[in-house]
Order: C-alpha cells, then structure tokens, then sequence
C-alpha cells in the first residue's frame, strides 16, 4: 500500500510539475507575444506619428513661407507708395514756396508797429497785424495764369494763390502753374459768377496728410485751434483784405452749404441762419452777419468719410493797408 501510494504521489507530482512548466511556458509564451504586439503596436504608432510630423512640418513651412513673400510684398508695395506720396508733396511743396518766393515781398515796416489796434468788431488785434506782412503782385501771377484771383494766407501755414478755372476737376491734380501734381491747387469753384466778390465765394483745397493746402482746416474742429487762428488774409486782386473765421463744421459733400446764387437777401439771410445753425462752437463774431456781407466758404475732405466735407467759413472784414 505504502508502494502504491508512493507512485501516485509520484506520478502527481510529475503531473503537477509538467502542468506547471507547462503553464510557465504559455504564460511565457503569452507574455512574449504580448510584449512583441506591444512592441509592435507602440512601433506602428510611433512611425505613423513620425509620417505626420513630418507632412504637418511640410504644410507649416509652406504655410510660412507663403506668408513672409505676402507680408514682403505688402511692404514692398507699401514702402514704393508711401515713396511716392512723399515726393508727390515735397514737389508740391517745392512748387508754392517758388511761387511764394516769385509773388510775395515781406514787408519789413510791419515789425515798426507797437500799439495794438482792434478789428472792425472792436476786438484788440496784436501790434501790426493791421498792415499787409506781404506784398502781393498779382500782375506778375497773372503772367504765370490768367485764371489767378486772389492769395490766400494765414501766417505761415496757408500761403497760396487762389485760382477759378473752367471747372472743378483740372485743379485737384494741376497746381497753380499748370504743372501736374496730386496736391492740386486753391480754386474757386468755376460756377460762382463774381468769383471773391461774389456774395458767397466757395473755395475747395485738398486736405493733404502733411497739413499743406487746406489740410490745417479740419483742426478747426477744435475751438482752442480756433481760438489762436481767428483771421485769414486774402487777397482779392490787387486789394488785401482781413476774414474773420465765423463758423466751422462738417457736412455733406453735396448739398445746401455749397449754395452759391441767391435769387433775393432772404435767400442769403436763411443761408447765414442756416451756416450759424451748423457751427461747432461760437466765434467772436457771433451772430454779426448779415446779408450786406461778403463772406467765403473754405472746403475741404475728412479723413474718416469720402462722402463728408469740412467747412470753415469767413465773412470780409476791414481792407489792410498795403
């Protein structure tokens, strides 16, 4: 018995044994498997994650560099422009301060003044300010154009003839000497009959970035500019005359401001009434404007609307001994 019992423990054992090794080696067998299919399957994604890379790099890169040879040609274009609007004003520049030269003598007396004197409304204007600062020869103008009526100056930032052609285009790319320039010239507009003795005399400018032809006029936007930019002095023809700035607005660029036939001083009063309704601020003229007055209309762009004008008005003040 004891025999017997020693050979079934024996064979179980060996059974035992042989079940063991051979769940080793499937364990074994299964791990390695396991192991190869983690390998592979952490293989397979690494070589496809490796393939994407790759053609994301590629599509950024052209990406990039579609945008930085985008980006030089903005500049480029850009830099080739603003070269170009810049020699556009410095030639229109060169051009007036020629005319300036050729047309108006300082006259040196002016600086002899001592007293202050007042303005026709009474108001105290500085020493010498009462007597033309230049003189202007409008014979020798007319020589360069026959179309010339005038001078427009305010101390040193406006200075330019005034001139009415036979329409309202040649002058916004021809200067005052015929020569063509984006800058453009000061005219009248060719259907106001009487042109600066007309009742009201209207008179466009560009509104030029650097502040040159009428480009200062939209700082009247601001009553503290107005404040140290009351006058303007212009001649009309021969004569010299001092105009007192009473409104200054924005409008339309067509429309009831840029009236300039009335059929009966009714018609011009309600204008006036209508001008003094617009105005941003009051002026030391007030409300001194009547229908016996000659006065002007200053237009130009804005910089925010193609479809808005601004508007500075004068009305004629005292004749300035020359």
């Amino acid at each position: 018995m004891e025999n017997q019992n020693s050979e079934k423990d024996k064979n179980i054992t060996v059974e035992t044994t042989e079940n063991t090794e051979q769940k080793n080696i499937e364990t074994n067998n299964n791990m390695t498997a396991n192991e190869e299919n983690k390998e592979t399957k952490t293989e397979l994604p690494k070589k496809s994650a490796k393939k994407k890379k790759t053609t994301r790099y590629y599509i950024f890169e052209s990406i990039r560099m579609v945008v930085m040879i985008a980006a030089l040609c903005v500049f480029t274009y850009s830099s080739y422009e603003l070269t170009n609007i810049y020699l556009d004003y410095q030639e229109g520049d060169d051009a007036y301060a020629n005319m300036e030269d050729q047309f108006l003598v300082p006259n040196i007396e002016v600086s002899d003044a001592d007293e202050p004197e007042t303005d026709m409304y009474g108001n105290k204007i500085s020493a010498g300010t009462a007597v033309a600062e230049f003189s202007f020869d409008f014979d020798a103008l007319l020589q360069v154009n026959s179309s010339a009526v005038g001078w427009i100056k305010q101390e040193n930032i406006i200075s330019y003839p005034i001139i009415q052609g036979m329409d309202n285009t040649y002058y916004l790319s021809h200067n005052a000497a015929h020569q063509s320039n984006k800058s453009g010239a000061i005219f009248v507009d060719y259907r106001v009959e009487g042109g600066l003795e007309a009742k009201n005399c209207i008179i466009y400018g560009h509104d030029m970035l650097n502040n040159s032809m009428f480009g200062s006029l939209i700082k009247y936007g601001s009553e503290s500019y107005y404040q140290s930019h009351k006058t303007f002095d212009i001649y009309v023809g021969h004569d010299l005359y001092r105009y007192y700035v009473f409104a200054a607005y924005e409008t339309d660029e067509v429309g009831y401001t840029y009236t300039y036939n009335f059929n009966s001083d009714e018609e011009f009063q309600a204008y006036i009434d209508d001008c003094m309704g617009r105005r941003l601020y009051g002026t030391d003229i007030g409300t001194n404007v009547s229908v016996n007055d000659k006065i002007i209309t200053l237009s130009t762009c804005t910089r925010h609307d193609d479809t808005k004008r601004f508007i500075v008005q004068l009305v004629r003040g005292e004749k300035v001994e020359q």
